[in-house]
C-alpha cells in the first residue's frame, strides 16, 4: 500500500479538534464522533508512522458524506495540524 506524508499523529490530532475521541487496542485504533454516527478504524499505527493514502481518502470521504468538512478543506486544515 501506498503511504502519505502525513504522520499518524498529524491525523489523530485533526480528528479530535473535530471532536473525535480515539482509544486504542491491541486491533489499533478506534475513532468516534457520536454527533455524527461516524466511526473510524485504522491499524496500529505509531505517532510518527506514514498513514496509507487509502485511509486518508475514506476519512476525507466520509467527513465529506456527513456534512463534517468539504473535500478540499480536508487536506489543508490535516496538514496545518502539528504532529
Amino acid at each position: 500500500m501506498k503511504t502519505s506524508q502525513v504522520r499518524f499523529g498529524q491525523l489523530q490530532r485533526f480528528l479530535e479538534e473535530m471532536g473525535f475521541s480515539a482509544e486504542r487496542d491491541n486491533q489499533g485504533w478506534r475513532f468516534d464522533h457520536a454527533a455524527s454516527n461516524t466511526v473510524f478504524l485504522f491499524r496500529g499505527y505509531r505517532p510518527a508512522d506514514r498513514v496509507y493514502e487509502h485511509d486518508l481518502l475514506v476519512v476525507r470521504s466520509q467527513l465529506d458524506g456527513r456534512g463534517l468538512m468539504a473535500p478540499d478543506a480536508f487536506h489543508e486544515s490535516l496538514i496545518k495540524t502539528p504532529a
